[in-house]
């Protein structure tokens, strides 16, 4: 491999990073400068990749404090999905996928707010020639907020349903109980860690069965197992006849 190739490769490479700043920079700056702003990133692209990269690792951070949560969210979800399998519920796997997905996507959406109004809140107000573009992307980004929120709030919904349904036909009500609580704790959702611990606390108090062993050795006494008083039913109907003597109408 010669030099010309190694060139070759180089600005192939940064190609795709010269392409990403037009985009996104045509509509701010001057023609003539963001061209030349663009020549000079796709002849010089490793810092201004280096930034790219770091810049999506700390939004991706923003959505777990801890790093191995999405490991162990998955884990928890095949578990449940197990459970699910062994047990005679009406929801098919696929329905829990979808279930679990949709409100693992917009709950993690909901936790990463957003700091800032990005350019691409502006771009729609920019383009119809808005006066207030600042003003206008502030409101378009609290109304998707408020939607987004509304629709968390139904995907939790149907996520409690799911669990509530499986856990009263589950064998092993305690290892789903833990695994749902569990779930909710690294998705960091207080209102649906509330829901689940209520749910499971009074399952687990009218679930209580009393088991009476070895019944034919249990002998009849007269003085124990006295039958209790019972008050006799009234013969007399006035009420009744009362009704009966009316004058009928015509």
């Amino acid at each position: 491999m010669n030099f010309t190739d190694i060139l070759i490769i180089y600005l192939a490479c940064g190609a795709p990073f010269g392409v990403y700043y037009f985009l996104q920079n045509r509509r701010k700056k001057n023609f003539s400068l963001i061209w030349l702003e663009t020549i000079f990133i796709f002849a010089f692209w490793l810092p201004f990749a280096l930034r790219f990269f770091l810049e999506n690792k700390i939004r991706q951070k923003s959505y777990y404090v801890n790093p191995n949560n999405e490991k162990n969210l998955f884990l928890i979800q095949k578990q449940i999905e197990s459970i699910l399998r062994e047990s005679k519920s009406e929801v098919s796997i696929y329905d829990y996928r979808e279930i679990l997905d949709r409100y693992l996507g917009l709950t993690i959406s909901k936790r990463g707010e957003a700091k800032k109004i990005v350019d691409t809140e502006k771009e729609i107000f920019r383009i119809t020639g808005h006066k207030q573009v600042e003003l206008a992307a502030i409101c378009l980004q609290r109304r998707n907020r408020k939607r987004l929120f509304y629709h968390h709030t139904l995907a939790r919904q149907d996520f409690l349903q799911f669990i509530a349904k499986l856990f009263k036909v589950s064998s092993d009500k305690i290892k789903l109980g833990n695994l749902s609580v569990e779930f909710v704790k690294l998705l960091d959702d207080t209102e649906a860690q509330t829901a689940l611990e209520k749910l499971f606390a009074e399952n687990s108090q009218t679930d209580k069965q009393i088991v009476v062993k070895h019944l034919e050795k249990d002998l009849w006494n007269p003085n124990k197992h006295t039958p209790l008083p019972v008050n006799p039913i009234s013969t007399h109907l006035p009420s009744m006849t009362a009704r009966a003597n009316l004058p009928l109408k015509d």
